[in-house]
């Protein structure tokens, strides 16, 4: 769950629903500058189906008793989020491998300490007594990866993607269109830089510049999508910000809420730019 504060008011975005927008910027992805990831269908559906485990929680969300205010991505507990990303990956691992293992690397980087600090990335922030909890759990996906790359290199068809360079790259679109989608759902739109990303298949990066031009316009060099501009919605809903009794109290207040969208567009703000030949 993500959580906009406004004033004396939350705006509530579903994990899933930001998880979603990934999915879309996946399927835009590619033009006459960037490639398009491959295997497209399975890359679009692990962008799609990243945070899927959320979707249990969700529709029995909880609150901080410190705060008796409703937990975010970023504060659940650790045990927590552990079980509903175990959760979503299986069920990804289980429609289609290769999904399934980007899923599981970009779980593992959610508990990367030195990504918490780069601005845009999702690292889950983790009390000291948990670290043997979450070294656990990142091992064990670790483990679970090379048993899919195993698989996926016996494939015929799917070898060549199952290797380390190609898998990089597209771990880094991923963690792209995550950050991308986050920077939407986030809310207070201000100027931004997603470092590093991908331009091809040889190693070549750039730098996305994102400039926010008022009324949810964002101008975006350069331009990674195949529309101009590009325009989507994502969900969600008002509640009050005040203090909530129990989990109870504030799932009733939740239901009552109704879903609105909120728009933005995106297009090609023209400037050119030069990529870094295998930077």
């Amino acid at each position: 769950m993500i959580l906009q504060e406004q004033g004396d008011q939350l705006i509530v975005i579903r994990q899933t629903d930001h998880a979603f927008l990934s999915g879309f910027f996946a399927r835009e992805w590619g033009n006459d500058t960037f490639v398009k990831p491959a295997p497209n269908p399975s890359f679009c559906l692990a962008a799609a189906e990243h945070d899927n485990g959320w979707s249990d929680w969700e529709l029995q969300p909880t609150i901080d008793y410190k705060t008796h205010l409703p937990y975010s991505f970023m504060s659940i507990p650790t045990q927590e989020h552990i079980n509903l990303y175990q959760r979503g990956i299986e069920r990804v691992v289980k429609v289609d491998h290769y999904a399934g293992l980007l899923v599981s690397m970009h779980a593992s980087q959610l508990y990367d300490r030195t990504r918490a600090t780069m601005p845009g990335y999702s690292a889950k922030y983790v009390k000291s007594e948990e670290t043997n909890l979450a070294n656990d759990f990142v091992q064990r996906l670790r483990l679970q990866q090379l048993r899919l790359k195993v698989d996926l290199r016996a494939n015929p068809e799917t070898k060549p993607y199952a290797e380390e360079n190609p898998l990089k790259l597209n771990l880094a679109r991923f963690e792209v269109l995550d950050r991308l989608s986050l920077y939407f759902s986030m809310g207070d739109l201000e100027d931004s830089t997603l470092d590093a990303v991908p331009v091809n298949d040889a190693g070549d990066e750039i730098d996305l510049e994102l400039r926010p031009e008022g009324n949810n316009v964002v101008c975006v060099s350069p331009y990674p999508f195949r529309r101009d501009p590009l325009e989507f919605s994502i969900l969600a809903r008002r509640v009050p910000k005040r203090v909530y009794v129990d989990d109870l109290d504030f799932r009733n207040v939740l239901a009552r809420a109704p879903f609105f969208a909120i728009h933005y567009s995106v297009h090609d703000r023209g400037a050119g730019m030069s990529y870094a030949a295998g930077r």
